[in-house]
């Protein structure tokens, strides 16, 4: 199952995708770390897959963006429920 959430189809910059354990994304804590950058955000897709036991949400960010997404990656990293966090 996909669910398009907001933005365009289309990515034009970076992506963060956070990838927890089936059921245990806290989309609420996401939009915490995400705040600082949340004008650079252009579309977000979540998506679950039951084979894999896992839920992605991708976010992606503005061609235009000129901060630095390491420092929000990072603090996705500390967190105990997030799997795996990458910056494509």
């Amino acid at each position: 199952m996909t669910a398009e959430i907001a933005g365009r189809s289309e990515v034009t910059g970076h992506q963060i995708t956070v990838r927890t354990k089936r059921g245990g994304m806290r989309v609420a804590a996401v939009w915490q770390v995400l705040m600082p950058v949340a004008h650079a955000i252009e579309h977000v897709r979540i998506t679950s897959n039951r084979k894999r036991d896992v839920e992605d949400m991708t976010i992606a960010f503005a061609e235009r963006f000129s901060g630095s997404l390491q420092i929000i990656l990072g603090q996705f990293k500390t967190m105990t429920w997030v799997a795996a966090a990458e910056l494509s």
